[in-house]
């Protein structure tokens, strides 16, 4: 239960504890986070959640949820089939005062992800130490997170993204109302430091490395198996020095790191655990705190978007979430659920459903599948 403690917040913001005569027959809760979730499905004061993983298993494991669709599966049918999750942005003044640095741990990342495509036990052992959560709960979980780093696989869900989150008013500044690929495609994306990793690790070349001014990277990430990539290369120093010469050698345990390559330092590492979700890493960013988070794509858009000076550097995976009902709903799947909860408008009830954060991945598709399935809803 780490991982829970983790992350655990101060609960749903829902102001009303009674339930309050409405048409619409879903609410919408912010969780503000996952940590408050078991015990609002535990105590009944949601009768589902959307959620990334691990807490999909977790909930499944405890026996307090069942998920019955993943992400990839929700309405409308086909939308979300391999959508881009989290990625890595990079604010632009890493990108041209710490140039190498990211580039060179961007490295990492994407020889970490090719390692966990070969071997997905190396993700299941790093998560389940960096999170605390038990190996067989990360065992259920990993399957369902689909890893790859080339950004530009990205940019067919990112539009999409972009369109649903226009259509439901979250965009305000330089991206709203915008529909030319091009402008969105260049507002969010900077794929110059991927193509070097590429050609770099291609073609066997070695960057040019000097040992003056050596930077310290602060790199944000959430608690969570989607970023798997920066656990496993944080456990396995040795593999990825023997096999690849590039490293990050401990100094604190998930605190502090120095990158070495070729035997020669690149940059200090100081990582950050972000509980709140992908928008405060953004925040943070925007405030000069952070060089490098690893988050969600819709929190990496709005803030972006808002004037925040970063670029969306790499894909880290797709798909890993899914919406889980409590245990004692008579519900296995998702046109059940549908049903399920058009039974409870008709009784007067209003089924509770609650969602990690306002902007998240996970917010926008639930709202987009209850549309498609003509399900109204408040917040």
């Amino acid at each position: 239960m780490a991982v829970l403690g983790a992350v655990m917040l101060c609960g749903c913001m829902e102001n009303n504890k009674t339930p309050t005569k409405t048409t619409a027959m879903v609410k919408l809760v912010n969780c503000k986070g996952q940590g408050s979730m078991p015990q609002l499905l535990s105590t009944k004061e949601l009768d589902a959640v959307i959620a990334w993983e691990p807490m999909p298993e977790i909930l499944r494991t405890k026996n307090i949820g069942k998920p019955i669709i993943y992400s990839q599966d929700l309405p409308p049918k086909g939308m979300w089939k391999n959508h881009p999750c989290c990625v890595i942005v990079a604010s632009d003044d890493a990108l041209n005062n710490k140039k190498l640095a990211v580039t060179e741990f961007l490295k990492l990342m994407v020889l970490s992800t090719d390692e966990i495509n070969n071997n997905k036990t190396l993700a299941i052992d790093a998560s389940s130490k960096w999170l605390g959560v038990n190996k067989k709960t990360e065992a259920l979980s990993i399957p369902h997170i689909e890893y790859f780093t080339n950004p530009k696989l990205d940019i067919p869900g990112t539009l999409e993204f972009v369109k649903v989150m226009n259509s439901q008013g979250s965009l305000t500044g330089k991206l709203k109302g915008v529909n030319n690929k091009e402008i969105i495609i260049n507002t969010l994306f900077d794929f110059k430091p991927y193509n070097q990793v590429m050609n770099e690790i291609n073609n066997k070349i070695s960057p040019n490395i000097t040992t003056n001014n050596i930077p310290t990277l602060k790199v944000a990430y959430l608690p969570t198996d989607h970023h798997a990539a920066l656990f496993v290369a944080a456990e396995y120093p040795e593999l990825f020095k023997n096999k690849y010469n590039i490293y990050l050698k401990e100094i604190t345990p998930k605190k502090q790191y120095e990158l070495y390559e070729n035997g020669k330092k690149i940059a200090n590492v100081e990582l950050i655990q972000v509980s709140e979700g992908g928008a405060k890493i953004m925040t943070l960013m925007a405030q000069n705190q952070v060089d490098v988070g690893f988050n969600g794509v819709p929190p990496a858009v709005f803030a972006i978007d808002k004037g925040t000076k970063a670029k969306i550097i790499s894909a880290l995976h797709g798909e890993g979430s899914a919406v889980v009902v409590r245990s004692d709903i008579p519900v296995n799947n998702w046109d059940e659920f549908v049903n399920w909860i058009k039974e409870q408008h008709k009784e007067g009830k209003q089924v509770k459903i609650g969602y990690p954060l306002p902007v998240s991945i996970q917010y926008v598709m639930i709202k987009k599948a209850l549309e498609a399935e003509n399900i109204t809803y408040t917040e």
